[in-house]
């Protein structure tokens, strides 16, 4: 019955947090000061109202962060993954499961039937969905820890 739920249940329905979006062309610098600000692992790059772009934590990491002397007031865009496969609130939650673990994606944006930003689905949404949906599988998993055999620090 649960992974009927999985393959049934909507984006819709899950509790996202509120995408945070930027225009095309913003600076680098105020892109990552609002990913600061915001706590946010990603930003929507957005031209008018369609999804062009995202950038996220990572590409900070690997794009950003591995370059010597990148030019702060560069537009987003030169760093961002461009035309990033998107989902709808309609799809089922089993579909994004699928697209994120068939190409390692931690966040989707989500659009509508125009190309609209609606939303950003990520992984810890579908975690939280599946651990309300297991919770006694969830709350009654062994511990991962290895016991210390000797106290640590001070």
């Amino acid at each position: 019955m649960r992974e009927h739920e999985i393959q049934q249940k909507r984006i819709r329905h899950l509790t996202l947090d509120p995408a945070v979006i930027v225009s095309a062309g913003t600076p680098l610098r105020e892109v990552v000061e609002q990913m600061r600000l915001s706590h946010s692992s990603c930003v929507l790059v957005c031209k008018q109202e369609s999804c062009v772009g995202i950038f996220t934590e990572r590409d900070y990491l690997n794009k950003v962060l591995s370059l010597p002397d990148i030019d702060r007031s560069s537009p987003v865009d030169q760093f961002m993954s461009a035309n990033p496969k998107t989902l709808s609130p309609d799809d089922t939650v089993g579909q994004a499961i699928q697209i994120m673990n068939e190409f390692g994606f931690r966040n989707i944006p989500l659009v509508d039937q125009l190309g609209k930003c609606v939303g950003l689905l990520q992984v810890r949404n579908i975690i939280q969905f599946l651990a309300e949906l297991y919770p006694e599988e969830v709350l009654n998993a062994p511990s991962r820890r290895e016991a210390f055999r000797e106290p640590d620090g001070a």
